[in-house]
């Protein structure tokens, strides 16, 4: 495409103060050599450190993306409180230099304002990164008791409780396949081994390929305990046409309208999770309606064309 691309070393998640201001210097010596007219940033490295380098070379045009508030507003730990206080700080610093800081749900925008990190002028609110609806394209459903999960193996994304509410469905329903897919997190293998061993999942480890995972699905669940920004594997299962059962939470409410695509469940709680699959199951012609609505709904409101669109008349 003729895009030059640099590799900037750093860990999002990395608070090591040298490494930190190691990633800061590349990535000032980058936009040094480009003399770029806009830069834009997303993540909160690049949101705090990459506009503090922009600003250092001059750089007038600077747009910021928060793709969900992250691990930072949701910990509650003394370590983690002492460090929404500095990165709040640093936002508050970083986003004067913003034109306009892009978000993805309302939630965020709403507590970024309260926070008194960005004014509501410079706010824009997105759904999303968008999906490539070509690439995700919908296909009819051929399986109706298989379910799906794709997250990292993280406590606050509710894998135990995927594999809970698995386990009660297949009380009832022994033939139904309750699929996971994720690379280990906070949680490893080892913690969900005996869901493995009893049956009531089957853990497929990573892939670079999710499609086929989809299309052999009913439903995508994802029951997360906490925020998210607008989970991508809610809208390319949606794409597909999948109907979505998800936590009623900041991020993952706005994917689902409540018995159109889908259905919302309180956090964390994988009793209703497992009603909701044994409804769909015993229910297949509505299940199979919901992802119908789900590819409707990304056609309308999801699709990167119309989203890319949209960031593109504000940048330009």
């Amino acid at each position: 495409m003729g895009v030059t691309m640099y590799v900037c070393n750093a860990n999002n998640r990395s608070i090591s103060i040298a490494k930190t201001l190691s990633y800061k210097r590349s990535v000032r010596q980058v936009i040094k050599k480009e003399k770029p007219d806009v830069v834009f940033t997303f993540q909160v490295k690049p949101n705090t450190f990459g506009v503090f380098a922009a600003k250092k070379e001059k750089i007038k045009t600077i747009f910021c993306m928060v793709e969900g508030a992250g691990d930072v507003f949701i910990k509650n730990g003394l370590k983690w409180k002492i460090i929404r206080f500095f990165v709040c700080k640093l936002y508050k610093k970083a986003f004067k230099s913003a034109n306009k800081v892009f978000f993805l749900n309302n939630d965020d925008k709403a507590e970024f304002i309260a926070r008194k990190l960005v004014k509501e002028n410079q706010c824009v609110v997105i759904p999303g990164i968008g999906v490539d609806t070509k690439y995700f394209a919908f296909k009819p459903i051929k399986n109706h008791k298989t379910f799906l999960m794709v997250a990292r193996m993280l406590k606050t994304k509710g894998v135990l409780e995927y594999c809970k509410a698995a386990r009660i469905v297949k009380q009832k329903y022994p033939e139904a396949v309750f699929n996971y897919l994720g690379a280990e997190g906070d949680l490893k293998i080892a913690d969900i081994q005996e869901f493995i061993d009893d049956g009531s999942i089957n853990y497929l480890g990573t892939t670079k390929d999710v499609r086929p995972y989809i299309e052999d699905s009913l439903l995508l669940l994802l029951l997360s305990s906490y925020r998210e920004g607008l989970p991508m594997s809610i809208m390319e299962a949606e794409s597909v046409g999948r109907g979505i059962i998800t936590s009623n939470n900041i991020g993952c409410k706005d994917t689902v309208i409540d018995g159109f695509n889908g259905f919302l469940i309180e956090r964390g709680d994988y009793n209703a999770m497992a009603e909701k699959v044994i409804w769909c199951i015993e229910h297949p012609t509505e299940a199979e309606l919901f992802g119908v609505n789900s590819r409707k709904l990304v056609e309308d409101k999801f699709d990167e064309n119309k989203v890319n669109e949209g960031i593109l008349k504000i940048i330009s």
